[in-house]
């Protein structure tokens, strides 16, 4: 008889009975592995992922770091803001203002000034008075039927009740600015009916 032990079977086993037949020993059925990860491999694996992840972002960061430091290459001009100038002040110089009696009772009033340095299609704020009274404050553009830019001729001609006082005009603002010199243009005073 011939004997093949299986693993599994103790050494120490009495042998089973010669019978002539070779016997086949079959050894106890084998447990299969569970098929999850051990805690080691785990370990190994979020290791190596925080090693590439961080890596990879350090080595960038060194990358451009050398890059950029000072002493190779060109410098890069950095853009600067520019500044926006501030608005320059017009200078003026008041002409004397007429009255002319209308028809209809009233008076056509003309103020004229001399600016120098305004330019066609600024805004232009004004005051204007019969007496010391103020009347209004008004805001227009400087256009072609009021404004000469070639001689700086700014004349202005407005409808106006009579007055005994008389009428001004002050020019307030040009460019969101003051004007230097004498702003207003003044006409006399007429007798009122």
């Amino acid at each position: 008889m011939t004997y093949i032990q299986e693993p599994g079977r103790p050494p120490g086993e009495p042998e089973p009975e010669d019978s002539g037949d070779v016997v086949v020993v079959s050894a106890p059925a084998r447990r299969e592995r569970p098929s999850l990860p051990t805690p080691l491999a785990i370990f190994v694996g979020a290791l190596v992922l925080a090693m590439v992840t961080f890596g990879s972002s350090v080595a960038l960061l060194t990358r451009v770091a050398t890059l950029g430091s000072p002493g190779e290459g060109a410098p890069t001009p950095v853009p600067t803001r520019v500044a926006t100038p501030a608005p320059v002040a017009v200078g003026i110089t008041a002409g004397a203002a007429t009255a002319e009696r209308r028809d209809t009772g009233g008076y056509t009033v003309t103020f004229t000034w001399t600016l120098d340095g305004a330019r066609s299609g600024e805004i232009v704020r004004l005051r204007f008075s019969m007496g010391s009274r103020v009347v209004s404050e008004q805001s227009g553009a400087l256009d072609s039927t009021v404004f000469s830019s070639s001689t700086g001729q700014f004349t202005l001609a407005t409808q106006q009740e009579c007055s005994a006082d008389g009428w001004s005009a002050q020019v307030i603002l040009i460019r969101s600015v003051a004007p230097v010199g004498d702003a207003t243009s003044r006409a006399a005073g007429v007798s009122c009916p």
